[in-house]
C-alpha cells in the first residue's frame, strides 16, 4: 500500500528521512547537525552508500556489545519463547559475524563468532524445534567451524545436520526448506557428504511450482503473493548461491528481483496493494493475508524487509538499492530497530508481543546479518572495511543516562520518556541558544498528529507533555510515532511507541 503524503504535511515528511541522518550516540556531527559522513540516499555514488552500510553495521555492533549478558545480546522476549528468541537473535548474530569475518577477517570478529557459537552449544536442546527452521541453527554452527576450525562447532553442527536430513524433503519447502538447504549445502562443502549435497539440490528443485508467474513467493497459502517472504527467501538463495552451484538459483533470483523492483516506491517503501489494470474497484494485494490467506498474519511493515531488499538490489546492482537503504536508515535509532514501522496488530492478536517492540533485538540481528552479507558479497579491499574492527573499546561504552542522544556541548538534544508510553510521555529538549522552536508529533507515514509547540524559547532545558492525543483531542491509535523538534537551525527526532 502506497504512503499518502499530501503537500500540507511536507514538514513532517522529512522526519522519516531525518532519522537516517541521526548518528549513533557520540557520533561526530557537522555544524548543521548532520552526520559528518552522511548516508548517500540520493544515488550520488556507490562509495558513499557502501560507507553507509559499514557505518550502520558499526552502530549495530556497538549496541550489541554494550547490551551483552552472558556474552550475547538477547531479545527481551526471551521469557515468552526462549527457542524463538535465541534463533532470531543469537543465531542471526553468529551468521552476521561470519559474513563480516569473510569481508574483513580479524581476531576481534573471530572472537565474536566463538563467543556467540559457544553460547549455543549448551542450549541446543532448548533451541532446537525439530522442524526445518533448525537449518539456520545448524548452518551458523557449520559456518562457525569453517571460519574458526574449532572442532566442537562441527560436532554440534553434525548433530543438527543428522536431524534435518531426516526430515522428508517434501516437508522442506519455501523459507523453512531453504534454511535446511543452507545447512546441507555447507555440510556438503565441509565434509564431502553426498547425501547432504543431494538434499540441497532436491530442496532447490522443489521451488519452481511455488514461485508465482510474477516472480513472487507465498508465505503460508499456495498461490498468494508476499513481498516480505519473497525478500526473506531471496536472502537465503543469495547465501546458497555463494556456497553451491545449482541451476535453479540464478533464474529464480532474477524473477524475484524483477518482482521486487516492480513493487517499490521512489522513496524505498514497498507497495503492498495496487489497483487491477482492467477491473475498476479491484485491488491486487502483495501480502499473504491480503491476497487470500486469511490464516496468515499481516506481513506488512516489518523493519527487516528493507534489509532483505537492500541485499537483493545490491546483488543485482539495482538502482533501488539506494532509496531502499535510505528508508532502512530512516527506521534506525542509534543502531536499533523496532519490530514494525506500520500495520500494528490489535492487543488481542497472538502475534502482538512479537510485533510491537520498540527495540527489537530479533529484527536487529536479522538486519545485521543482511547488511553483513552486503559487505561480504562485494569483493574489495576498500579501506572502509577496516573500520569494522578499528573502534577502540571506549567507543562501545553506552551514552550517559542523563544525555540519551549524547549530543556534544552546545548542540540540540531531545528525548521522550516513558517509552513505550501508555498514558502519556514527557518530552524534554535542550536548546543551545534562544530562538524559535517547533515540536510536532508525526505518524510513521510522515503525517502530523499533534503540534506541541511553535514559539520562541530561551536557551536551555525545556519540558513538554504529550497526552497521546491528536490535534483534535482524540486518543491516537497504538503504534509508533515520532516527536520532531526544529530549533537552532537543525532537526532532531525521537521515537515513541504508544501502547494501549
Amino acid at each position: 500500500m502506497s504512503l499518502c503524503r499530501p503537500h500540507a504535511i511536507v514538514s513532517c515528511i522529512a522526519l522519516v528521512l531525518a532519522v537516517a541522518a541521526a548518528p549513533a550516540p557520540g557520533a561526530e556531527r557537522d555544524v548543521t547537525g548532520a552526520p559528518a559522513t552522511a548516508p548517500d540516499v540520493n544515488g550520488s555514488g556507490a562509495g558513499a552508500t557502501r560507507d553507509s552500510v559499514v557505518a550502520l553495521v558499526r552502530r549495530m555492533r556497538r549496541y550489541f556489545e554494550t547490551h551483552e549478558l552472558d556474552g550475547v545480546t538477547m531479545d527481551s522476549r526471551y521469557a515468552i519463547n526462549p527457542s524463538e528468541a535465541i534463533r532470531q537473535s543469537v543465531v542471526c548474530q553468529v551468521l552476521g559475524y561470519c559474513e563480516l569475518y569473510r569481508a574483513h577477517p580479524t581476531g576481534r570478529l573471530r572472537h565474536a563468532i566463538v563467543r556467540h557459537a559457544d553460547y549455543l552449544l549448551p542450549r541446543l536442546d532448548q533451541v532446537r524445534s525439530g522442524t526445518p527452521f533448525d537449518g539456520m541453527l545448524g548452518d551458523c554452527l557449520l559456518q562457525a567451524y569453517e571460519l574458526t576450525r574449532e572442532p566442537r562447532f562441527l560436532a554440534a553442527g553434525r548433530t543438527i545436520e543428522d536431524e534435518i536430513e531426516a526430515i522428508p524433503t517434501y516437508e522442506c519447502v519455501l523459507n523453512g526448506g531453504l534454511m535446511v538447504a543452507m545447512a546441507t549445502a555447507d555440510f556438503a562443502r565441509l565434509t564431502g557428504s553426498a547425501s547432504a549435497l543431494q538434499k540441497t539440490h532436491a530442496i532447490l528443485g522443489q521451488l519452481g511450482p511455488y514461485q508465482n508467474d510474477d516472480g513472487s513467493f507465498p508465505h503460508w497459502c499456495w498461490g498468494t503473493r508476499d513481498i516480505h517472504y519473497t525478500g526473506w527467501m531471496a536472502q537465503e538463495l543469495i547465501q546458497l548461491g555463494r556456497r553451491i552451484d545449482d541451476p535453479v538459483i540464478a533464474p529464480t533470483l532474477a524473477r524475484m528481483n524483477a518482482f521486487m523492483a516492480g513493487r517499490m516506491n521512489a522513496d524505498g517503501t514497498a507497495r503492498y496493494e495496487e489497483p487491477c489494470p482492467d477491473e475498476p474497484g479491484c485491488v491486487i494485494a502483495y501480502y499473504s493475508r491480503g491476497s487470500g490467506c486469511s490464516e496468515d498474519y499481516d506481513t506488512r511493515g516489518w523493519t527487516v524487509e528493507p534489509g532483505y531488499q537492500t541485499l537483493l538490489f545490491d546483488h543485482f546492482r539495482q538502482q533501488q538499492f539506494t532509496p531502499v537503504l535510505g528508508w532502512l536508515l530512516s527506521l534506525e535509532h542509534g543502531g536499533t530497530f523496532a519490530d514494525k514501522w506500520g500495520w500494528f496488530p490489535p492487543p488481542d492478536d497472538p502475534e502482538y508481543a512479537w510485533e510491537v517492540a520498540d527495540t527489537s533485538v530479533a529484527n536487529m540481528s536479522i538486519i545485521f546479518w543482511s547488511m553483513a552479507m552486503v559487505l561480504s558479497g562485494r569483493p574489495s579491499h576498500d579501506a572502509a572495511l577496516a573500520a569494522l574492527d578499528d573502534d577502540p573499546v571506549d567507543a562501545y561504552a553506552p551514552a550517559p543516562a542523563s544525555s540519551p542522544q549524547a549530543e556534544r556541548p552546545g548542540d540540540v538534544a531531545l528525548s521522550a520518556t516513558p517509552n513505550p508510553a501508555r498514558a502519556g510521555c514527557d518530552v524534554r529538549f535542550v536548546l543551545p541558544r534562544a530562538g524559535p522552536a517547533r515540536v510536532e508529533v508525526c505518524d510513521v507515514a510522515g503525517r502530523r498528529v499533534r503540534r506541541l509547540l511553535s514559539a520562541p524559547l530561551a536557551g536551555g532545558a525545556h519540558d513538554l507533555a504529550w497526552d497521546l492525543c491528536d490535534d483534535a483531542g482524540r486518543s491516537v491509535r497504538h503504534g509508533l510515532y515520532f516527536v520532531r523538534l526544529e530549533a537552532a537551525g537543525v532537526t532532531r527526532a525521537t521515537r515513541v511507541l504508544a501502547m494501549p
